[in-house]
This record gives C-alpha cells, structure tokens and sequence, in this order.
C-alpha cells in the first residue's frame, strides 16, 4: 500500500520539486514544495525572508509549514533542503510519511546551484570556489541527516518508476 504523505527530501539543487511532482503525477496525489508554501502564507520569497529576518525565523516558520502537511493525504511533499536538519523535522516526517532521499554528489549540486534560477539563501556573495567549498562541506554535514530516510535513491539519474516500486513494496 502507498504511503498517504511522501516526503522527498535532499540537498539544494537535487531535483525534489521536479521529482515530487513526478511521483505524484504517477500515484494520482497532490505535489507540495514547502518553500513554495511558505511564499504563499506569508506573502515574501524566501530570499527576501533570511534576509529580512534571517535563517533562524525562517526554520521555525518553515517547520511549523511541514508539520501542517500532516492533515493532508494523498500528498508528495518536496521540502527545502534544509528542512529535515532542523527541530524534530526528520524524525517527524519518518513518522507521519516517508521519507525519499534523492542522493546527488556534492559537486552535482555545486554545479547545478550555480545554474539555477532560484537564488539560494545560504550560497548568494561566494565566489566559485568558496561556493564549491561551503557546498561540499555543508553537504557532508547534513548527509547523516538525509541518511536517516525510508528509501534512497541517485539524483544525477532518477528513475521514477524505481522510487514508485520501492514506495509499494514498503510494509
């Protein structure tokens, strides 16, 4: 049977909003990114928030957005990157959902984050290499983290159908 919430999870630029709604499309659920989330309740972009109010604030704001995810169903939710390293986050989406790493390696996301059109908070005034730097280390320090998730899958080559027969072959 297929979990009611689906938490995909991982580092920036790993691909969880696309995979998300993805994996929804296929399973007939909702697609949920928490950021996008948040912009909506509280009418500010996150760039604008961390820097009006920094990333403290925001971790709070954007916990309390994740945990009223539990009341929904039949949902894939996409979070930030940061969203399971902070408070009960990780531990309390394994509890209300599953959790899906998407596992990209550290250069992956350096290169990728510097194509992006999304501005990220925690990266904007690096230069190339202090960026390839921070992301690396940053990465490694949240990988414990992601690790602890239900099911882990390759971000540079995601199957979807994989992350669909892993999700239906959970007990």
């Amino acid at each position: 049977m297929i979990p009611d919430r689906i938490y995909i999870i991982g580092y920036m630029c790993s691909g969880k909003s696309s995979i998300s709604r993805k994996v929804a499309a296929r399973l007939g659920y909702e697609a949920f990114d928490t950021d996008d989330m948040f912009e909506e309740k509280y009418h500010i972009c996150v760039q604008d928030f961390f820097d009006k109010y920094g990333e403290d604030y925001f971790r709070k704001f954007e916990s309390d957005i994740l945990k009223k995810t539990g009341e929904m169903h039949h949902v894939v939710v996409s979070t930030g990157g940061g969203t399971p390293c902070f408070f009960d986050n990780m531990q309390w989406m394994n509890e209300n959902g599953v959790t899906v790493f998407v596992k990209v390696n550290p250069i992956t996301s350096y290169h990728r984050i510097t194509q992006a059109k999304r501005k990220r908070p925690l990266v904007i005034g690096k230069t190339a290499d202090e960026l390839r730097e921070f992301v690396v280390n940053h990465y490694n320090s949240r990988l414990p983290i992601y690790e602890q998730s239900v099911i882990t899958v390759k971000g540079e080559d995601v199957d979807i159908d994989e992350i669909i027969r892993k999700l239906t072959e959970l007990e």
